[in-house]
């Protein structure tokens, strides 16, 4: 009953939903509704398919960046290049928000961050594979730093080797990808270059310090959020991928889900429903505490991320169930939560495939005025985006493409997974047919999330 409850209030949202929108709408050839029950019926299809024709595990997806991308060895002459140019942009980042110009459309630094990184370099990792390790100006300054510690005479370099405790696992990497959703959608860091370059400086700090206390891979695997988000994100093809496999790490399914939420909750966040949850906590909230609308944002942000970890664990229970008793809850949801990244990659994608095609072309400018000091470096300063590059009936087809073939990767592969347990096959597909159950509930939420801002069809 409380998943219905939910399912309708995120409903009511559209109405109002108007994150990432176009003031260009599109006019649905069918009802929205049929969009939605073709969708779900994919889904459940898929599930049916994959009963019938899968009968071996796989031990993953071959990804285009194993056809495109070179060899490791052959990676290596390019690597210091790689390297140098990021943290050369990086510095030109961090620079341009804390003495360039406070205006955010003027300044190099929240476009660099949350258009052409946060948002362009997770297309790539999804397409190509994981090539933030290279590109990770922390990872590099402290293996420099590390290097020559070394060569001044520190023979384990800077790492201290502290013990990482086993109970914390993955749970810091999961928080701070909360709280930097929260930086983005409830406050006001996107807008503000200087906030964002004290984040950065700040981060930089936090980061080289666990690095140097823990150790580089203990701390990039369990706390530098980035670089954990892109490596699971880099699994989208790839459910067995190490991290799903051996004894279960705390925090790890709820930092899958915490993908999920986060951009969900993006789109959520100033409808209809979100208003009347605003509207319920200053009831019993005093209006001193939350002027700002803060305390609501943070509220709303950790209520849809408790829901996707609770409905996905209850799932995952009933699915033990119909083990009775062969497969632990513990262990599908642990072996399971992987093959949760292809929605949110799908989410993702929906969600922001046209603010990157069109606010992106801001870089053309931004690059020959970093600091809005109206400069023309490579003359390209008076570059003007072209908005038609893109409009809402295309936005709207990759986002229900990418929604649609999210899930259907999601079961196929949650299939994959489940065969690994040599159960019969009708108790198999006992196993998955309530996360097949959710997928749908997923899948029809977020098609009309993402068509609220989009299409008439839901006014």
């Amino acid at each position: 009953m409380k998943s219905v409850l939910i399912l309708l209030l995120l409903l009511a949202a559209v109405c109002g939903a108007q994150a990432h929108s176009f003031e260009e709408r599109y006019d649905l050839p069918v009802p929205l509704a049929y969009v939605i029950v073709g969708a779900c019926a994919m889904v459940l299809l898929t599930f049916v398919m994959a009963f019938l024709f899968v009968r071996r595990p796989a031990a993953g997806f071959v990804t285009p960046a194993a056809l495109i991308l070179p060899k490791p060895a052959t990676l290596r002459p390019r690597e210091w290049l790689l390297k140098s140019s990021s943290l050369l942009l990086f510095a030109l980042t961090i620079a341009s928000a804390l003495w360039g110009t406070n205006d955010p459309l003027m300044n190099l630094a929240p476009t660099m961050v949350w258009i052409i990184w946060w948002i362009g370099l997770s297309f790539v990792v999804i397409v190509f594979g994981n090539i933030w390790p290279v590109l990770d100006p922390w990872r590099s300054s402290f293996e420099l730093l590390d290097t020559c510690a070394k060569k001044l005479g520190i023979k384990r370099g800077l790492a201290l080797g502290l013990t990482w405790p086993t109970a914390l696992g993955m749970w810091p990497a999961a928080v701070l990808l909360l709280v930097w959703c929260a930086l983005e959608v409830i406050y006001p860091l996107a807008t503000a270059p200087f906030k964002l370059g004290c984040v950065a400086v700040g981060w930089t700090f936090v980061n080289l310090a666990g690095m140097v206390g823990f150790g580089r891979e203990v701390w990039q695997g369990r706390a530098d959020f980035f670089a954990v988000y892109f490596s699971r994100l880099a699994r989208t093809f790839r459910p067995s991928s190490r991290g799903s496999e051996g004894e279960p790490i705390a925090g790890h399914a709820s930092l899958i889900l915490a993908m999920l939420a986060t951009v969900l909750f993006d789109g959520l966040h100033g409808g209809s429903a979100w208003l009347v949850f605003e509207g319920a906590l200053k009831a019993w909230v005093p209006q001193w505490l939350d002027v700002n609308g803060y305390v609501a944002g943070t509220l709303g942000l950790l209520s849809v991320w408790v829901t996707f970890i609770v409905a996905y664990v209850l799932t995952c229970q009933i699915s033990a169930a119909a083990t009775s008793g062969e497969i632990s809850g513990q262990q599908i949801t642990h072996q399971i939560a992987p093959t949760l990244i292809p929605i949110a990659a799908a989410y993702l994608i929906a969600h922001n495939f046209s603010n990157l095609l069109i606010q992106g072309q801001t870089m053309v400018a931004l690059l020959s005025d970093p600091l809005g000091r109206q400069w023309d470096v490579f003359g390209t300063a008076k570059f003007y985006p072209d908005i038609s590059v893109v409009d809402a009936k295309f936005t709207w087809l990759v986002a229900v493409t990418a929604i649609v073939l999210g899930h259907v990767l999601s079961i196929w592969q949650a299939h994959r997974v489940a065969l690994r347990w040599s159960l019969p096959m009708r108790r198999t597909a006992w196993v998955t047919f309530p996360l097949t159950l959710l997928m749908i509930v997923y899948t029809a939420i977020s098609l009309v999330v993402i068509a609220a801002p989009m299409v008439n069809d839901v006014q």
